[in-house]
């Protein structure tokens, strides 16, 4: 097994402006499973390329409790959520994602693992998705990610779920 060091983001945070109309909604949540409702709420990055809408989960829009027994049904929604947010913009150096759950303190990682260390693209990239599984689990919890290399030599076994897995 390869060792993974931590590889620091060189990316400020992006500028995120949440928002909720109060009634009118501005599109359909969708979510695992084929659950779907309508939403009022969202997020908006300003990114250098200009501006990107997000739809947020709905208030109200059931989600499981934060239990031990509900540890693999955390891990399976955001594995989800991260592979819906990766669609369409996958950074190449990218080798794996892992999520993961710490049911106490309220909060999910993501764990993104590269070959080499990342680019500036790369990394925006990661903030995207990141604002993406944010968006997916508002209200819920706290979404934390982290950049991880992988490197020659032996190293401890990587504990999370995989959500995504480069073919090469």
């Amino acid at each position: 097994m390869a060792r993974l060091m931590p590889c620091p983001s060189h990316l400020p945070p992006l500028p995120v402006d949440w928002f909720d109309t109060g009634g009118d909604p501005i599109g359909t949540f969708r979510f695992r499973g084929g659950r779907e409702a309508p939403t009022t709420c969202g997020m908006i990055l300003d990114l250098p390329g200009g501006r990107r809408f997000i739809p947020a989960r709905p208030p109200g829009f059931a989600a499981a409790p934060w239990a031990t027994e509900s540890r693999f049904e955390w891990l399976a929604d955001l594995a989800w959520s991260a592979r819906r947010a990766l669609i369409g913009q996958t950074p190449r150096g990218m080798a794996l994602m892992l999520v993961t759950v710490d049911l106490p303190r309220h909060r999910a990682g993501l764990q993104a693992v590269f070959d080499y260390p990342p680019a500036a693209d790369d990394e925006e990239q990661i903030a995207l998705v990141e604002a993406e599984v944010t968006a997916d689990f508002a209200g819920c919890c706290t979404v934390h990610t982290e950049l991880l290399l992988s490197a020659p030599g032996d190293g401890p076994q990587v504990s999370g779920t995989v959500a995504y897995r480069r073919d090469d």
